[in-house]
């Protein structure tokens, strides 16, 4: 079968079949590749993590990074202890829940109406 017949045939683009023929002339097959395990770096020790996080259970992510940051020294993102706590099976909190005048947002809203 030609590339050409194989790429109408299958539906897959003439650049991939040319990839899929490299691959199988230098590793003797097609099978796709394995793919990197998450490496945490500064949150290796995710048992360590999970207790600074039972600590801050209450906080956003941004609260969160800069409490890791006093405690624990490096500057991490929110995205990285979002991504954390999903591997601990944690829910992230998505907003502080009070106004500065301390009524919670919902109610403020139903007041003014």
């Amino acid at each position: 079968m030609s590339k050409m017949q194989a790429h109408r045939t299958f539906g897959v683009s003439r650049s991939t079949l040319d990839d899929w023929l490299r691959r199988r002339a230098a590793q003797g097959h097609v099978r796709p590749g394995s793919r990197p395990r998450r490496r945490w770096g500064a949150l290796s020790d995710l048992e360590v993590f999970g207790e600074f996080a039972a600590r801050h259970q209450g906080a956003t992510l941004g609260q969160m990074a800069r409490a890791w940051q006093h405690e624990q020294g490096p500057q991490l993102s929110a995205n990285t202890f979002s991504l954390a706590l999903k591997a601990l099976g944690w829910t992230r909190k998505k907003r502080v829940s009070c106004t500065r005048s301390g009524a919670p947002q919902n109610a403020r809203r139903l007041s003014s109406n």
